[in-house]
């Protein structure tokens, strides 16, 4: 554990040293700054495999009766172990583990909302990379597990995991909840995101072709999607493969029935990692948050070990998106 201990002063010594770094110049979005390291395994009781992945945060107020603080951030580890959960009163952290994790054990890659009308949590994870599957909790501590939500061989890939669930209504199939997902075609040899749609949240409708392919330049690989309205305009988020199963977190803009692009759109770099630490040319997995006049970026970063970082970009005013 001392090991462990000094490794992670390292990495905190040498973010003082890196330059600030945004999106290229161009893109619709606004501009983010990298702000730091938001979980290190070394800092962790709970860590097996050292690799921290797909962060997932949740607000408490008003929906859990005594939190441990103002937000909940949901990780995991690199394949198929838990989930667990850290706490803290601000989105810039400090985050304090939760001494019982982890809240989960078997999947990996969380992400959880809030179902108003349900009244409770709702979490998706994998336990197996070829179906992701859907637990609910009404205190973000204690889950139970619901089922199967989507699965690879409804779409013909080799994988259906590393989801993310918006409320979002699609007019054209009488929609109330969208699901981005990846999965990789055999045969073409590409890794798409792809989308679906429920009404309740539980029972999904994966569609047949990917909603955006991979371009030149992105080896292949679209990883980690999600969705971020800005401005009454959509834009599906990702990373590419420009390093070891991630890279540069990129986006391309859909338009209001989140129409498949393909291969098509033009697309624009979100932030480009530097190639040392604590990044090392990898992001991996982003969702985005809003607080007063900020908008923040969660991702997992680096290899080894695999880190929960974040950045952040002022708005004003903000985004549409909850």
């Amino acid at each position: 554990m001392q090991t462990n201990r000094l490794a992670s002063i390292a990495w905190r010594c040498a973010i003082l040293l890196l330059p600030a770094f945004s999106m290229q110049a161009g893109g619709p979005l606004p501009e983010f700054t990298f702000q730091g390291v938001a979980l290190h395994p070394a800092d962790l009781a709970y860590a097996p495999t050292q690799q921290l992945i797909h962060p997932s945060i949740i607000r408490t107020k008003g929906r859990i009766e005594d939190p441990l603080g103002k937000f909940y951030l949901y990780y995991a580890p690199h394949k198929h172990v838990a989930i667990s959960m850290a706490y803290a009163d601000s989105l810039d952290g400090p985050w304090t583990e939760y001494k019982a994790n982890p809240v989960i054990k078997g999947p990996s890659a969380p992400d959880i909302r809030w179902i108003e009308h349900k009244g409770r949590f709702y979490m998706w994870g994998h336990t197996r990379n070829s179906q992701t599957e859907l637990w609910t909790s009404r205190d973000g501590i204690r889950f139970e597990y619901r089922g199967v939500s989507i699965t690879a061989s409804n779409i013909g890939t080799r994988n259906a995991t590393y989801t993310r669930v918006y409320e979002y209504p699609l007019k054209r199939y009488g929609s109330r909840f969208v699901m981005l997902y990846s999965g990789f075609i055999e045969g073409r040899e590409i890794r798409c995101v792809w989308l679906a749609h429920s009404n309740d949240a539980e029972n999904w409708v994966q569609l047949k072709i990917p909603l955006a392919e991979p371009i030149k330049g992105e080896n292949n690989d679209l990883y980690g999607p999600s969705l971020l309205r800005w401005k009454n305009r959509n834009y599906v988020v990702y990373q590419d493969h420009t390093a070891w199963r991630g890279g540069a977190i990129k986006y391309v803009e859909v338009d209001a029935e989140l129409n498949a692009v393909g291969a098509k759109g033009e697309r624009y770099v979100l932030i480009d990692p530097p190639p040392g630490p604590p990044l090392k040319d990898r992001y991996r997995g982003s969702e985005f948050y809003v607080e007063n006049d900020s908008l923040y970026l969660y991702s997992s970063a680096s290899s080894d070990p695999r880190i929960i970082v974040y950045a952040t970009a002022r708005v004003t005013p903000g985004p549409s998106n909850k």
